[in-house]
């Protein structure tokens, strides 16, 4: 994400509390929450990731720390070992071979239709449904429009969106942008670690910006930076590796390798012979990050690795789920589906 939205900035100092002592830990929630109302966020280059030889189905390859090991003797001073795979892991693997065979369709236009589900902390009622909507991405620019049924029911007043939403070029990941990723898990996993770091770096700055200025404003004083638990790297990986799976238009190879990085990935749940929220069959794949304790969840489909829904479960009680209702390609924008 080379530019942080103007939402993640509000997100930011939302979290920032009446005396300005926010933790830096708030940068990660809230770029957690932009995601959580997006998904979809521009992708980092690539230059300097190299691809790594990918893992062998039956059996994991790893270092110390629960870390894929980098090449045949694995880091130096550090020989791997080679582990039998969990039956979580084993089920991580068939969905790795189930999107390497499913075919990715060639049309430009990727035509997304998603609903919304949120549950607030303490609401005592049974939470908000927004949409559908349906975005449509140029897989060649990144660019795009989206439809929206405005109809928000349980809401709580708030402003309604417009009806169509212009996406300027970029602002979603186009097809030479997701083919550059690697697909080695390695290799893989060390890029998403790099782009969820730069990600964090980022927003942490921005929020001790934006203090720093409210502070000077009210007390002339800098706002000291203080010290708190950061997301670990499996935190950032597997949000990573989630947030990615979401992405419709991936290679059969990539959306493979991803799934080989969760595999490698300590900490994750898997739980198959679930379904949906609409009751269509799914493989459940979730872990609890280390720092804020969200449960983050993504519920896929078992013949073709593609992603059906997408929530986040917060300690404070509070359930957000992304559903998607259907994925097809066209070669033109379809009309706005919503208009009377």
């Amino acid at each position: 994400m080379p530019d942080t939205e103007e939402d993640v900035l509000r997100e930011l100092m939302s979290r920032a509390t009446a005396d300005l002592s926010a933790p830096r830990s708030a940068a990660a929630q809230a770029l957690r929450a932009q995601r959580q109302h997006q998904l979809r966020t521009r992708l980092l280059g690539v230059t300097g990731i190299a691809a790594a030889a990918g893992l062998a189905v039956g059996t994991l390859t790893i270092g110390s720390g629960g870390h894929p090991a980098t090449g045949p003797g694995g880091p130096a001073g550090n020989a791997p070992q080679t582990a039998q795979l969990t039956a979580a892991q084993k089920t991580l693997y068939g969905l790795s071979a189930a999107a390497a065979t499913t075919r990715r369709p060639s049309d430009r236009y990727v035509v997304l239709t998603e609903k919304s589900f949120d549950i607030e902390p303490g609401s005592g009622g049974p939470g908000s449904e927004n949409g559908p909507k349906t975005s449509v991405i140029d897989t060649v620019t990144g660019g795009g429009v989206t439809y929206q049924d405005i109809t928000v029911a349980g809401g709580n007043g708030d402003p309604q969106p417009p009806a169509v939403l212009d996406a300027a070029p970029g602002t979603s990941p186009t097809v030479a942008q997701l083919d550059a990723m690697p697909t080695g898990p390695a290799a893989l996993r060390a890029f998403l670690l790099s782009q969820a770091k730069q990600q964090l770096n980022q927003a942490n700055k921005l929020m001790l910006q934006k203090l720093n200025e409210e502070q000077q404003g009210q007390h002339g004083k800098k706002y000291p930076a203080r010290p708190s638990a950061q997301p670990t790297d499996n935190d950032l990986v597997f949000e990573q590796a989630a947030d990615l799976l979401w992405e419709p238009d991936l290679s059969p190879a990539l959306r493979a390798a991803v799934y080989k990085v969760l595999a490698a990935t300590p900490g994750v749940s898997v739980k198959s012979g679930v379904t949906d929220s609409t009751g269509r069959p799914a493989v459940e794949i979730s872990r609890v990050d280390q720092v804020g304790k969200t449960d983050v969840e993504t519920f896929e489909n078992p013949r073709t690795g593609a992603t059906l829904e997408s929530a986040w479960r917060e300690p404070t009680g509070e359930f957000l789920e992304d559903l998607y209702l259907s994925i097809s390609y066209t070669s033109h924008i379809p009309a706005n589906p919503y208009q009377g």
